[in-house]
């Protein structure tokens, strides 16, 4: 976990880079396994540090994130609920891609930019919606992964039947299928925080912009 560390700006980490390091290195093993709000917060806290930077962002900006938490729960809350129902109430042993997983990108994508149009309500400036659209796309990427934790390990006897990951596990060296499908969801995590976070930032961007120009539409006309 020492090395999200690194997602802070180096004068961030040459003022608080130890200290934080020593904080992290303090928690008992249980806490670090379990510490995913830990890492939401870490990666949150990067996020604003860098965006904050030398550029002091203000205070209506960083309210703009406020709504962004809210929807990104709820947006974890309905893909949760797919994800347990294609994996655990309706499994199926071919694969777990499909239409819903389309439909399941598209509809983040659609939530992102909605998260863009509602910070441009609060945010003075153009960073309120990018931070907002990283911080939603963030959380919904790690929260999403946790899901598939908890879902593949709880239930790993019937995840496990799905044909991809038999032909995944059988190429792998792994020495075990729960190994390999915890494997995965480490690199998966990764590369989710990382896409919704930067597809967080550009289509919430596009949706304060779109948003402030429709009001300033509106008001041309009265």
């Amino acid at each position: 976990m020492r090395r999200l560390i690194g997602l802070y700006p180096k004068w961030w980490r040459e003022r608080y880079g130890a200290e934080l390091a020593d904080l992290l290195d303090d928690l008992p093993v249980a806490g670090r396994l379990a510490g995913l709000s830990l890492v939401v917060d870490i990666v949150r806290g990067a996020l604003d540090a860098r965006l904050a930077g030398e550029y002091p962002m203000k205070a209506s900006d960083r309210a703009a994130t406020r709504p962004a938490v809210l929807l990104a729960l709820l947006t974890w809350a309905a893909l949760s609920a797919e994800i347990v129902w294609s994996n655990v109430v309706r499994p199926s042993t071919t694969d777990d891609d499909g239409p819903a997983v389309v439909l399941g990108y598209l509809s983040v994508f659609v939530v992102l930019a909605v998260v863009g149009a509602l910070a441009a309500r609060r945010a003075e400036t153009w960073r309120g919606p990018v931070l907002a659209g990283v911080v939603a796309g963030v959380l919904i990427g790690l929260l999403t992964i946790g899901t598939f934790v908890v879902v593949d390990n709880v239930f790993l006897d019937t995840v496990s039947l799905q044909q991809s990951k038999i032909d995944g596990f059988a190429h792998s060296g792994m020495p075990s299928m729960r190994a390999y499908i915890n494997a995965g969801l480490v690199r998966a995590a990764v590369f989710l925080a990382f896409f919704f976070g930067l597809a967080g930032a550009a289509l919430a961007h596009a949706g304060a912009a779109l948003a402030r120009a429709v009001w300033s539409s509106g008001l041309s006309r009265r």
